[in-house]
């Protein structure tokens, strides 16, 4: 399953996706906004881990680490990026996500003009 939308429409999902809760709390408390570049878990010490990262999109992108048996959720914090997933392709802005399985064919940093800094978070659950 692939979800797209607005971070406003966040806990509607909570239904499908219980560990979207610990995902809120994190985002709740500015954690990825405040941290620099690299993995955490949360502070709960749940299941949820997340990374960090920054990057230069292009117009090849580079190819997403795959997560065998997880579901992924990316947000962007800064910038703007495409990505493409399974065929489709999604424009990431501030206020947006797009959950996806963790094993998927993706390719993240894609630009759709001239290149930017991005920077996204990435929840692992």
């Amino acid at each position: 399953m692939i979800v797209f939308d607005t971070l406003s429409e966040l806990e509607s999902y909570e239904g499908v996706f219980p560990s979207i809760r610990t995902i809120i709390d994190v985002m709740d408390r500015s954690l990825p906004y405040e941290q620099g570049d690299g993995e955490y878990d949360t502070p709960e010490k749940s299941s949820v881990r997340y990374v960090i990262d920054s990057f230069l999109t292009s117009d090849k992108g580079f190819e997403a680490v795959k997560v065998p048996g997880k579901h992924v959720m990316e947000i962007v914090l800064e910038g703007d990026e495409m990505i493409s997933l399974s065929g489709s392709v999604l424009r990431m802005q501030t206020g947006r996500f797009a959950i996806y399985p963790g094993d998927a064919d993706l390719r993240r940093g894609l630009s759709y003009a001239l290149p930017e800094h991005t920077r996204a978070v990435r929840f692992l659950f």
